[in-house]
């Protein structure tokens, strides 16, 4: 969750008034000083802010902890709450899931706290600002250094480690008969459940084919909802229908996507008047994954909305143009970035996403995520490692398409 936090805590230091440090230097203030005692109180919210959005993510995690947990029946809430759902201890999962739910909504109003207390530092105001980059000088070695270090070590040495995984017969033993690309392409495979490799298995490219549809239409939908929900909370005069827009489309953030799995299995489960049964059914998924990722999409709206002034929109309308046109010719078009963003945080989450899929999902909707996780469970797990770099590899090169398709960029469009 490091690229989280250097989103948010980024997009607080671009908006930084660089005078500020001018007026620290003139004072005599030496750079470190200027820095812990002038930048970093000023960043501070956006800093504990980031740390307590990062710990509600956190929360939900299901993947890893199942991962990593389950040999060594080391669990957290998110793993005791799928074993409750799949023992159909109904009564457990409830009680698990409120704990859970109980959590996020604590650390939402402690991020309303601070949030509350981040008007205390504004440093915009009607006069004019500056957003300089300054030259890091002698440091500049060292935190290229350390930020290579960092992406070595946190992304560099794990990929290649999975990827190296995927073809060999047995881990860590770097001779010549060890390596074979059966796991990708191989046939006939003496196993009871994966006869070919990852690359020739139909079961792959069904939940390939899940994963584009579910999460493509879920992001765009929620990425369009977002905008129009930045929209609202910026320009309509209720103050409480704005602040209550804003709490209700991030209030998902902070309930853990098993949890939020689980409220929606129980919603839909079952008939309900003219509603039928939804488990099972690709709507399902979709419906829960844009729900589940509209704090993404409604922060990327907020955000453009709040950069973009009235004037545009009442030049247009003193034009004669309507409220439908006017988001078209003008709303869009200027604020493309935050909306490029919208679609594009909620498809990197989803794409990746397990704690939803590993709850609602059945064979016939099958998702990459779910896929790789029943390879793990079968101890396939050079094939499960396959798929998981398949998913990193549409994560980063869809990302990468679509940011140069549209000229945007993913860091900028997205708002504290």
């Amino acid at each position: 969750y490091t690229p989280f936090v250097i989103l948010l805590f980024g997009s607080a230091l671009r908006r930084f008034d660089s005078q500020l440090e001018d007026s620290a230097r003139i004072l005599g203030a030496h750079r470190y000083q200027v820095a812990l005692q002038v930048i970093l109180p000023l960043m501070r919210p956006a800093l504990l802010s980031s740390m307590v959005l990062i710990f509600a993510k956190c929360l939900g995690e299901f993947g890893v902890p199942y991962v990593l947990g389950l040999p060594v029946k080391f669990e957290v809430l998110s793993t005791s709450l799928f074993r409750s759902i799949a023992s159909r201890q109904t009564g457990v999962a409830g009680v698990v899931a409120a704990s859970i739910m109980l959590i996020g909504i604590i650390t939402l109003m402690i991020d309303a706290r601070l949030v509350r207390e981040a008007r205390r530092f504004v440093t915009i105001g009607s006069k004019g600002s500056m957003n300089r980059q300054s030259r890091l000088g002698k440091m500049r070695l060292p935190a290229t250094g350390f930020a290579a270090a960092v992406f070595i070590l946190s992304v560099g040495l794990p990929l290649l480690t999975l990827a190296l995984s995927t073809v060999m017969k047995m881990p860590a033993r770097f001779t010549f008969e060890n390596f074979t690309l059966d796991y990708w392409i191989g046939s006939n495979l003496n196993t009871v459940a994966l006869q070919t490799g990852v690359l020739l298995s139909p079961d792959l490219w069904a939940a390939a084919k899940n994963t584009m549809m579910i999460v493509g239409l879920a992001s765009l939908t929620s990425g369009v909802l977002g905008l129009l929900v930045g929209y609202v909370v910026i320009r309509t005069p209720v103050r409480a229908l704005s602040v209550y827009l804003r709490q209700v489309t991030f209030l998902p953030y902070l309930v853990p996507g098993i949890a939020f799995a689980a409220a929606y299995l129980s919603l839909f489960a079952v008939p309900r008047g003219p509603m039928p049964a939804l488990y099972g059914t690709v709507t399902i998924l979709i419906l829960a994954l844009i729900a589940d990722q509209m704090p993404y999409a409604s922060r990327a709206g907020i955000s453009a909305m709040t950069q973009l002034g009235k004037d545009p929109e009442e030049a247009a309308q003193i034009a004669g143009a309507g409220w439908f046109r006017r988001m078209i010719s003008i709303v869009i078009p200027i604020q493309k970035g935050s909306l490029v963003t919208g679609v594009l945080l909620p498809f990197i989450s989803g794409i990746k996403g397990l704690s939803l899929f590993v709850i609602l999902a059945v064979p016939s909707t099958d998702v990459l995520t779910t896929y790789s996780l029943r390879l793990v469970d079968y101890h396939y797990t050079q094939a499960a490692n396959a798929v998981v770099l398949i998913i990193a590899g549409i994560a980063y090169f869809g990302t990468l398409l679509a940011q140069k398709l549209t000229r945007t960029n993913l860091a900028e469009g997205l708002g504290s």
